[in-house]
């Protein structure tokens, strides 16, 4: 089975900074005992204060945690551990069945999880209603698409009056000035265009050669904007990546329903943080 994990994501798990820090004082295989995967989950023993070792077990297709300590946080230091010990130590835990313990408590998993798939609506089946499902939808894209424009437009007036009154005073200028207008765009519906306006507030106290540095990142917004007003005019490649510019997301189905693109890929470099209501990863 191969590790998708990074250290780094499995840390941001950790309800706080000091469970993570203590889960990285047992991410040591030594600590454990009966050590164990499949592919679905990673299991282990490892011994607390008390006499009896406690049971770790981690569903890794949501991730899902159980640990009998009695911690109340969720996961606790044990859990965190042992996901640590699969992403740094894979060899260390050896593919198997899952004892009985663990066992039980995915089977539980799987049955909750049957019986939602049961207890769930039907699904949409009649021609009228996909129609009207798909009427809806195009609507929305397009009060979407509208929204956008909108707040696009106002960013274009923002950096104009920026540009006319010079830029000579922003070192002065409170975070506030750059964040209204990156959450009017938030409100716009355009959080990436947000974001990549929320980056430039730190530049002017980046030191010499902070003005070349803006005025970069204050051209590549402009074009952001010039191609969003004429996005019809361009290719299914740059549409997508210009909507992807301004925030739009792809939906797991949609994602999945797409050509993959087969190679060997090597990652140089990783990217997780949050964007409003979205966790965002950038590999």
């Amino acid at each position: 089975m191969s590790v998708s994990w990074t250290a780094e994501q499995a840390l941001t798990l950790a309800p706080d900074a000091a469970t993570g820090q203590a889960g990285r004082g047992l991410a040591v295989p030594a600590l454990w005992k009966s050590l164990g995967r499949d592919a679905r989950a990673v299991w282990g023993l490892c011994q607390g204060s008390g006499s009896s070792p406690y049971q770790v077990q981690i569903d890794l297709s949501e991730p899902a945690f159980r640990c009998s300590c009695p911690s109340r946080k969720f996961p606790c230091k044990h859990s965190i551990g042992l996901l640590l010990i699969l992403v740094n130590h894979p060899d260390a835990v050896r593919e198997g069945k899952p004892p009985a313990w663990a066992a039980e408590w995915l089977s539980l998993r799987e049955k909750r999880a049957q019986k939602q798939a049961e207890t769930r609506p039907a699904a949409v089946k009649s021609q009228e209603q996909l129609s009207k499902a798909a009427a809806d939808q195009a609507k929305r894209a397009a009060r979407r698409e509208k929204s956008v424009a909108e707040g696009l437009n106002s960013l274009e007036i923002w950096l104009c009056d920026l540009m006319r009154q010079g830029i000579a005073s922003l070192p002065s200028r409170p975070y506030r000035f750059w964040n209204d207008m990156a959450a009017r765009l938030v409100d716009a519906q355009a959080p990436g265009a947000a974001r990549r306006l929320r980056e430039m507030a730190g530049i002017p106290a980046t030191g010499e050669g902070w003005t070349q540095r803006l005025m970069t990142r204050i051209g590549l917004l402009h074009l952001l904007i010039e191609g969003y007003r004429r996005i019809g005019e361009q290719s299914e490649e740059t549409q997508a990546d210009i909507r992807a510019a301004i925030g739009w997301t792809v939906s797991q189905e949609r994602l999945l329903e797409s050509p993959g693109v087969a190679d060997r890929w090597i990652t140089l470099g990783q990217r997780v943080y949050d964007e409003e209501q979205y966790r965002v990863q950038r590999t």
